[in-house]
């Protein structure tokens, strides 16, 4: 490579890599392992604490439809709204659901106030984390940006439940959250270092004025939001009771690695699987992760050891990146060019439906018939789910074809 090229590539960097971007990076990376680690550890603090399990996934559904009803709004008030100021709101209402955490754990009434306040403040950072993104890089560069920001969940998603559960083998729960409280604070700190962003000219009316039901909702996109539902709800189910699973029937304290190896594999595997859908397209991809997905879940309704926990994580983290990217193409065949972000909404709404129904669910069939029983019971919705988009896909086909 030229002198001159490689001069043009860091130059390119340097323009990614301003203060403002490096400040949110970090921001961002600290926030989602403040945020990866909050599912299992709950559940299993407060499964020490006596909790029943049908109680846990009552208290950890109400994330999910806090997520489900706030969701819908969340994108018109950043569209119309101060960016920086929203992101501040989010991160601190942020800190203060991780500090509640901690409060959780000597006091169980404050669980199910907990997970109401990091579902609202999660949906705002899920939602205004790229648009802030945007106001700090150029334009031609936001691809190139953006990608480092999901290189961060994966990051943080790999390392943030080894890190908890040794934190609270060693300390307690009550510690483990309050210590993560300051990781979030960081977080928050560092947004405020970035520079203001600028309020959008809004013409007429507050930034709530531009919520209108035809922006929050797709119904073309409904079968692939109910398919959604089926996997992520699936995925949501055994992360809230896995960790409770592997203390009380195998004396496992710290199965975070189960998250390690399910983040690592998507990870390599995307290219694998973007190949896939090159060559063989959706419906084989999507049976693909299915299959895989489900065998992922046989082996953890088997496990005996840490070992066959990992060996799960690595079939369900190649199941889930192989069905997302296909089940968010579905939802925007779906609708028309000028409806996409809200088939992209809806994309979304059946994730937080699937994470409430799942968890509340989920509680329910773990008490009545055991762990084990439970987590192969989640095997019947997702192959359902396979099955279901392998022919809506088929039938998405012959539409366009027939067009």
């Amino acid at each position: 490579m030229s002198e001159k090229a490689n001069t043009t590539k860091k130059n390119k960097f340097f323009e990614i890599a301003n203060k403002n971007f490096i400040m949110l990076f970090i921001a961002y990376t600290v926030i989602c392992v403040a945020h990866s680690m909050t599912q299992a550890t709950a559940s299993a603090g407060w499964k020490t604490m006596g909790m029943d399990m049908s109680v846990i996934g009552i208290i950890s559904g109400i994330q999910g439809w806090a997520a489900f009803i706030i969701r819908p709004f969340s994108a018109p008030i950043v569209d119309r709204g101060n960016k920086k100021k929203i992101y501040l709101f989010a991160v601190g209402l942020f800190t203060v659901a991780i500090f509640m955490y901690a409060q959780s754990m000597v006091n169980t009434a404050w669980a199910a106030p907990t997970k109401l306040i990091h579902g609202i403040a999660w949906t705002f950072i899920s939602t205004v984390t790229a648009v802030t993104l945007s106001e700090y890089v150029p334009r031609e560069d936001y691809g190139t940006a953006l990608g480092f920001f999901m290189v961060s969940q994966m990051i943080a998603s790999a390392i943030s439940q080894p890190i908890a559960f040794a934190l609270a083998g060693k300390f307690g729960y009550h510690t483990m959250f309050l210590i993560f409280t300051v990781v979030a604070a960081v977080g928050t700190a560092l947004v405020l270092l970035t520079s203001p962003t600028k309020t959008p000219e809004r013409k007429g009316g507050s930034m709530f004025s531009g919520i209108k039901l035809n922006n929050l909702f797709a119904k073309e996109a409904i079968m692939p939001m109910l398919i959604n539902v089926a996997y992520q709800g699936t995925r949501s189910g055994i992360t809230v009771f896995m960790a409770a699973f592997a203390l009380e029937e195998l004396g496992l304290e710290n199965i975070g690695l189960f998250a390690t190896f399910a983040s690592f594999t998507g990870w390599v595997a995307r290219p694998f699987l973007g190949s896939l859908l090159d060559k063989k397209g959706p419906k084989a991809t999507l049976i693909t992760a299915g299959i895989s997905f489900s065998a992922g879940l046989l082996c953890l309704a088997m496990a005996q050891n840490l070992a066959m926990f990992c060996i799960a994580g690595i079939l369900i983290g190649f199941g889930q990146n192989g069905i997302s990217p296909v089940l968010m193409a579905i939802s925007m065949r779906t609708v028309p060019e000028e409806r996409k972000a809200a088939g992209n909404s809806t994309n979304y709404l059946g994730m937080d439906i699937g994470s409430a129904v799942a968890a509340t669910a989920g509680g329910f069939m773990v008490s009545a018939f055991g762990y084990r029983l439970g987590f192969a019971a989640f095997i019947v919705p997702v192959m359902l789910a396979t099955v279901v988009a392998a022919w809506y896909l088929g039938r998405l086909d012959k539409k366009e074809k027939a067009k």
